[in-house]
């Protein structure tokens, strides 16, 4: 499984390399994205993010985590630990505080090649070009429009924007026929790693797609596991101001927010 290879790849490093390992302080669940920051000494905070998606907090409960009020106390292994659960709240912290580890470990050691290109003109994309979105990626789906329009959306969010309507959009993968799997790039929202859904993908795609790119704060976490499932360009963001992002997910914010506070970037399978 992904997530609990690369939560012991972290562990891992952690042991070897002797890093002193850091300490959970704060824990905010906000509407958009949930945040887990550590602290460790010398360094500023490293703040790891994940999609809090909608649907796994309808609980009709006014409390919505046992551990509430409980959970700066808990070590980072075991909120890491977290990200195996199914889909729920504790999956979602799980997840954000492996990234947070992960950008720990980065700040330390940072073996990967780096796309330093425009990721549009790294990948050639031209109007020849077929691609598939798996999540709706606004911002990256506008820009692959101005080179191509051999675009698929798969996304059951019935309130996709209508200027989308002369893309063909998709609720679910299944629904692909065997001949539309084929393409050249497949887009994929980290929150496929939230949702449970992601090794599904990858192992439909492993044959049909010629590159496979992952994007979003969700998968800030160390590339190596992604890579070895067939991932060609993980994309993450390392958050520079924690106190000021976090301010926005207290307030309901999201990417289109707190993207001012971090910075971009897109390690590439060598």
């Amino acid at each position: 499984m992904i997530l609990e290879k690369t939560v012991n790849l972290v562990e891992q490093i952690y042991k070897y390399h002797k890093i002193l390992p850091p300490k959970v302080n704060r824990v905010v669940i906000g509407l958009g994205y949930t945040g887990v920051e550590l602290i460790s000494y010398a360094y500023d905070p490293f703040l790891g993010l994940a999609s809090t998606l909608p649907n796994i907090i309808q609980s009709t409960y006014c409390t919505k985590i046992e551990f509430a009020g409980k959970l700066t106390d808990k070590s980072f292994k075991e909120l890491m630990s977290w990200s195996y659960n199914g889909p729920s709240l504790e999956k979602i912290i799980g997840i954000a505080s492996l990234n947070a580890a992960s950008q720990h470990i980065l700040e330390i050691r940072n073996p990967y090649k780096e796309v330093k290109e425009n990721l549009i003109d790294f990948l050639k994309i031209n109007k020849q070009t077929r691609t598939i979105f798996i999540g709706f990626m606004k911002p990256m789906i506008k820009s692959v429009l101005t080179k191509t329009r051999l675009i698929r959306i798969i996304d059951n969010n019935p309130l996709i924007n209508s200027s989308y309507r002369n893309i063909p959009i998709i609720k679910d993968v299944e629904e692909l026929k065997e001949s539309e799997m084929e393409t050249d790039i497949l887009f994929c929202t980290g929150t496929t790693l939230i949702n449970d859904t992601l090794e599904h993908i990858l192992s439909l795609f492993k044959n049909r797609a010629n590159a496979i790119v992952i994007l979003g704060p969700s998968v800030s976490f160390l590339p190596d596991i992604l890579f070895d499932k067939g991932v060609n360009i993980v994309g993450g963001m390392k958050m520079l101001d924690s106190e000021s992002t976090i301010k926005i997910l207290q307030e309901g914010g999201g990417t289109k927010l707190f993207k001012r506070y971090g910075k971009k970037y897109n390690f590439i399978k060598e």
